[in-house]
């Protein structure tokens, strides 16, 4: 439920109240795909941030922007009200809307692409392989920016069909899809700290032998060198159990490295 409410005082009329969303959370999946065709819009504008929050505003304080005066901004609402918004009072009117300055940490996801239907935000229902794919598809788009590679992942993440589907995708999804992924991976970075730890910077650069060595290397260490167990990891277990399992090796190698270097000295 959207709580925030301002009071505009103004020559023009009494007061002008509105309402404007908190968080992610309070969008509508309309709303949603709005906001996320702003960021689409303006993310390589140098000015993104206030672009992004005024547009936000107008759209969700059904405020339509009449003409520059001496006193501000010359503004009418959707019940016909004229109201004069200064430009003093901009960031303290906007403040609800913080949250459109911090994509990366998006916590909602649309829930169709067309006529799909999106795996769970946290990836718990994404299959370890489609994992595997949607990540080196991810690292790919932050080497090339390629749209192409979006689709790529939208298809995994929304479960479309090898055949149609993802070509039609409008770009608001494809932003969502890398949004919505950059912010999950956030979360299983928190969840399964052992095993998915920040790169070094130094020769943390990704390439795709890179990217092929460490997908190999997860699944040679849940298969545990038996190869017929390939199929079943890939294509039966889920992302969050899988990670478990990975994270749990890795606390387990961690464990006796610690040991190791303890008795040498």
């Amino acid at each position: 439920m959207r709580t925030n409410q301002n009071t505009l005082p103004s020559s023009l009329c009494k007061e002008v109240r509105f309402t404007l969303p908190q968080s992610w959370q309070e969008l509508s999946q309309e709303d949603l795909r709005y906001v996320l065709r702003l960021l689409w819009l303006y993310n390589t504008d140098p000015d993104w941030k206030a672009r992004v929050r005024t547009a936000a505003f107008l759209h969700f304080a059904h405020v339509r922007v009449e003409r520059e005066t001496e006193l501000g901004w010359l503004c009418r609402d959707d019940t016909g009200r004229s109201f004069i918004l200064g430009k003093r009072m901009l960031p303290a009117v906007m403040a609800p809307l913080a949250w459109t300055q911090e994509p990366e940490k998006i916590s909602v996801r649309l829930e169709q692409a067309g006529n799909y239907k999106a795996v769970d935000f946290a990836l718990r229902e994404l299959k370890f392989g489609d994992y595997l794919q949607v990540e080196n598809f991810f690292q790919a788009f932050l080497q090339t920016s390629d749209e192409n590679v979006l689709r790529n992942m939208a298809r995994l993440l929304y479960q479309v069909p090898d055949k149609g589907g993802a070509e039609d995708l409008k770009e608001e999804i494809l932003f969502g899809v890398f949004l919505w992924y950059n912010s999950a991976k956030q979360l299983l970075a928190r969840t399964f700290s052992n095993f998915l730890k920040p790169a070094n910077s130094e020769g943390s650069t990704v390439t795709a032998e890179r990217l092929r060595e460490s997908t190999l290397s997860q699944i040679r260490l849940l298969t545990k060198g038996d190869v017929t167990k390939q199929k079943y990891i890939l294509e039966e277990i889920d992302t969050w159990t899988a990670l478990a399992e990975l994270d749990a090796l890795a606390k387990e190698a961690d464990e006796i490295q610690r040991k190791y270097k303890h008795g040498k000295k």
